[in-house]
C-alpha cells in the first residue's frame, strides 16, 4: 500500500490522539485532523485523502450526511460510540466503507483498513464490465462499460451515450455511479464521463467525440484528482 493522505473527522481531543498513535505506529500515511463537519467540508473542497477515519456525530451535524452525498467514493471508516441500525444502513450504501464501534484497538482498525483497501484493489483488477439495459424488444444487453463515453441523468433515467448509440437505463445518475470503474468522474450534477475519452478541458467545459458537456464548478477539482491519479 502507498503512502495515504488520511483525513481523521473527530472532535473527541482524546480519539485524535488515539487514532493518530495507532495511525502512527502503522505508518501508513500523513494525517489531517478535522475538528468540525464545517472543517472537514473546507479540507475535502481543497484535496481529496486516499482515506477518512470519520466520526459519524459531530457537534455540527453527521458526518454521513456530507460524504454519503458529496462524497460517495471516497473510502471511509465510520467509527461511533452510538449503536444505532440506520447509522449502519446509511454507511453501507457507499461502496468503498468500514464500520467500527467504539472504542476499538489499533489491530481493529488495521484489519478495517486493509480489507478496504483489498476491496479497492480487487476492483480495480476486475475484468472489463457492464450495465444491463433492456432493449426495445425486451431482451438485455449488457453495455460495456469501455463502449461508454458519457452518461446523462434524464429525471430517474440515464442516457448511456456509447461509441455506437445510445441507451435508456431506468435508473438514476446517483445509483448508476456505484457501478462504474474509476475511469468514470461526475463533473456536473447531470452527467458522468469517462475520463479516457477526453479530448480537451476548458474554463466551464469537456469534450468528448466533439461533443460539448458542462463541467460544474464543485466538480472541477474532482476531476483533476482523477486526472492526476490516472497518469
Amino acid at each position: 500500500m502507498n503512502k495515504l493522505k488520511i483525513l481523521i473527522i473527530e472532535d473527541d481531543l482524546v480519539w485524535q490522539l488515539k487514532l493518530q498513535m495507532m495511525l502512527e505506529q502503522l505508518d501508513i500515511g500523513t494525517i489531517t485532523f478535522a475538528s468540525t463537519l464545517a472543517e472537514a467540508r473546507q479540507l475535502l473542497a481543497t484535496q481529496l485523502p486516499d482515506l477518512v477515519v470519520a466520526d459519524i456525530v459531530m457537534p455540527d451535524g453527521i458526518t454521513l450526511s456530507l460524504l454519503t452525498k458529496n462524497y460517495k467514493q471516497l473510502p471511509v471508516i465510520y467509527q461511533t460510540g452510538y449503536s444505532q441500525e440506520d447509522f449502519l444502513k446509511r454507511a453501507l450504501s457507499m461502496p468503498y466503507v468500514g464500520f467500527l464501534m467504539k472504542p476499538f484497538e489499533r489491530f481493529a482498525l488495521q484489519a478495517s483498513i486493509e480489507i478496504l483497501f483489498s476491496k479497492i484493489q480487487a476492483n480495480t483488477l476486475l475484468p472489463t464490465s457492464a450495465i444491463s439495459v433492456i432493449g426495445k424488444h425486451k431482451h438485455r444487453i449488457d453495455v460495456s462499460l469501455e463502449s461508454i463515453y458519457w452518461i446523462k441523468a434524464e429525471g430517474n433515467y440515464s442516457i448511456l451515450n456509447t461509441i455506437d448509440q445510445k441507451y435508456v437505463l431506468k435508473r438514476s445518475l446517483r445509483k448508476i455511479g456505484d457501478e462504474l470503474s474509476v475511469s468514470f468522474i461526475q463533473i456536473h450534477k447531470g452527467y458522468i464521463i469517462n475520463i479516457n475519452y477526453l479530448e480537451r478541458i476548458g474554463e466551464d467545459e469537456v469534450t468528448i467525440n466533439h461533443q460539448s458537456i458542462p463541467i460544474g464548478r464543485k466538480y472541477r477539482k474532482a476531476l483533476f484528482e482523477a486526472l492526476r491519479d490516472k497518469h
